[in-house]
């Protein structure tokens, strides 16, 4: 290992350039919001507990996903495929209060929370929030899983060096 000792403090720009070297899976988180469906494309979702089910995601503070979230309380989480780059795209621009993410998209209500599923996706979580915690700019939400399912396709979206992959096999 090439130990690198810093010659000015560390940026932002360095930080992300570093993390963009661990590859993640793709996901859209998404919620309802008095009638209005908000999404975001996360790829900081994490498994926590398996007595209870957790899972965590990191939002930032001023994604249009995050007051929606937190008043929804419940949010809906689709694994992506590879045939899904052009959602993630899509999910991963800003988008505006009271505009519906998520109109023009393949998409189910979640049977347990109703919160927006993509379809055709690896596979479904649907979530309530356990707790939130301070995480600098972004908040971390952990939820509960209370229903999941999985889909028939079984290549993931990567997200890998800033650009989206899939496996070899």
């Amino acid at each position: 290992m090439t130990e690198a000792v810093p010659s000015s403090p560390l940026t932002p720009g360095d930080f992300r350039h570093t993390v963009a070297r661990f590859a993640t899976g793709v996901t859209v988180v998404g919620t309802v919001d008095n009638g209005v469906r908000y999404g975001m494309t996360v790829n900081s979702l994490t498994s926590v507990s398996l007595d209870p089910l957790l899972v965590l995601f990191c939002c930032e503070r001023d994604a249009s996903l995050y007051e929606p979230v937190l008043r929804a309380g419940c949010w809906g989480v689709s694994v992506l495929g590879v045939d899904q780059q052009d959602d993630a795209a899509w999910f991963a621009k800003r988008g505006g209060a009271g505009i519906d993410q998520f109109d023009g998209r393949a998409v189910t209500a979640g049977p347990a929370t109703g919160a927006p599923l993509l379809d055709h996706s690896l596979a479904w979580l649907e979530c309530r929030t356990w707790a939130t915690y301070d995480g600098g700019d972004h908040t971390i939400i952990v939820g509960e899983v209370v229903d999941l399912a999985l889909g028939d396709i079984d290549r993931p979206l990567l997200y890998f060096r800033s650009d989206y992959h899939t496996t070899a096999d």
